[in-house]
């Protein structure tokens, strides 16, 4: 047995007591008290669990508003940016434009998409550059100024615009591409390419094989050093190769082919002075 303290009259008592001798206030027992200290620390429990959830939500609540304010921040960047560009595009027109003639000499911009169309229409892409030569100007007619363009892998190109801007004649070395308001003829129609040069070096080198009398010590030069010409659908080739004779001297011998490229049938083939494609 132990003794306790009275709640009421602060007395000494018995723990077993039910209630005090002295002012008879009822006595808590063990068990009753431990049951009242668990339901504190559960009320207590409870209120910090409340307070952690409204002091999460606080914190939520503060990640939505800074969402919320960064996505407006990217807004107003975005719309800065475009309002930027679009003055600058309305300041600065021909740093914009995709058109190839308003990027070299002073048009409008519908006089720019008629020559572009004609350009086009005749091969002429890939533009590298377009100048002004005051010694083609009035060549056909007074008024008309004279341009040589380039491309990649075209020059001595040489348009004719009339005094109001619109394409007279367009020509390219001594053909014409553009006359009297019609395509006559496209760049490519007199332009050889790397697939061109190529194919056709392969098949040339094949046929001087097939006359050679060595055929295996046949040393043929470098692309750069073989000619090739090409007229619409008809391409020359001309070269020359190092190889063995008869006495096992070696020997040079030029030669030079003509072929459909329709069909690639050679036309003629020139070896050292010799047609040997008989009719």
């Amino acid at each position: 047995m132990a003794l306790i303290k009275c709640k009421e009259c602060g007395k000494e008592i018995s723990d077993k007591a039910t209630a005090c001798p002295h002012c008879g206030c009822p006595v808590q027992t063990t068990d009753e008290a431990k049951v009242e200290i668990q339901e504190e620390s559960t009320v207590k429990g409870k209120d910090h669990s409340q307070g952690a959830a409204q002091v999460k939500k606080k914190k939520k609540g503060h990640g939505c508003l800074m969402t919320i304010i960064v996505f407006v921040l990217i807004c107003v960047a975005v719309n800065v940016a475009v309002t930027n560009d679009a003055k600058d595009r309305k300041e600065n027109p021909q740093k914009y434009d995709d058109s190839i003639a308003a990027k070299y000499i002073d048009v409008s911009s519908e006089e720019s998409s008629k020559i572009d169309a004609v350009l086009n229409d005749c091969g002429i892409t890939d533009v590298v550059s377009f100048e002004h030569d005051e010694l083609l100007d009035n060549a056909h007619v007074d008024g008309e100024t004279g341009y040589r363009i380039a491309t990649k892998n075209a020059d001595n190109i040489i348009l004719y615009l009339l005094a109001d801007k619109s394409v007279s004649q367009i020509r390219y070395g001594d053909y014409d591409l553009y006359v009297n308001g019609s395509k006559v003829a496209t760049l490519e129609d007199y332009t050889v390419s790397m697939d061109d040069v190529n194919k056709y070096q392969y098949i040339c080198q094949e046929k001087v094989k097939e006359i050679l009398k060595s055929p295996s010590t046949a040393k043929f030069p470098n692309y750069t050093e073989w000619g090739f010409g090409k007229e619409k659908n008809i391409m020359t080739v001309q070269g020359y190769v190092d190889a063995q004779n008869s006495f096992g001297a070696e020997t040079r011998s030029k030669f030079q082919f003509i072929i459909d490229t329709d069909t690639n049938t050679i036309q003629s083939f020139i070896f050292d002075g010799q047609e040997m494609i008989t009719q």
